[in-house]
């Protein structure tokens, strides 16, 4: 997908967060293989992540405490939207179409303005969950290599 095609996708999708949110955008980075765009609002980042190989992914973090940041897909578990991911998910490629590029977004912009509003209004208070959830999931990966890695 051409960068240009790309930033349409994301723009049009996330419009509603500045439109209705407050959001601007802020800082867009590419490297080679993965590329982030920004959305601030007074209280809120809300970054959208893509990494050659994944789907896209959105992180959410507290403008006054950069280290009260977590995931979208971490909510949805915390919330039982979807099922707590076992480490193999986190090594397994995927290749999307613009369509489905855009499928995926779509839906994590309608579930961060179902789920997540306490977040896009500066309410914090679930994140340290979130993080919790998170680190144990980076500890299970961690055994998770050292187990496929050993044979």
């Amino acid at each position: 997908m051409k960068r240009s095609e790309f930033e349409r996708i994301v723009t049009k999708t996330f419009r509603g967060l500045e439109s209705r949110y407050g959001f601007r955008k802020g800082e867009t980075v590419y490297s080679k293989k993965s590329c982030a765009f920004q959305y601030l609002n007074s209280t809120t980042d809300v970054t959208v992540h893509y990494e050659l190989g994944g789907e896209p992914w959105l992180a959410i973090a507290d403008i006054k405490d950069a280290e009260n940041r977590s995931t979208l897909g971490w909510l949805m578990v915390e919330r039982g939207i979807t099922p707590e991911p076992v480490p193999a998910d986190a090594f397994r490629s995927i290749k999307l179409s613009e369509k489905d590029f855009a499928s995926v977004l779509e839906r994590e912009n309608q579930q961060l303005l179902e789920y997540g509003m306490d977040f896009i209004n500066g309410d914090f208070s679930l994140m340290p969950e979130l993080q919790k959830r998170a680190q144990k999931y980076a500890l299970d990966c961690k055994r998770y290599i050292a187990i496929h890695t050993s044979k």
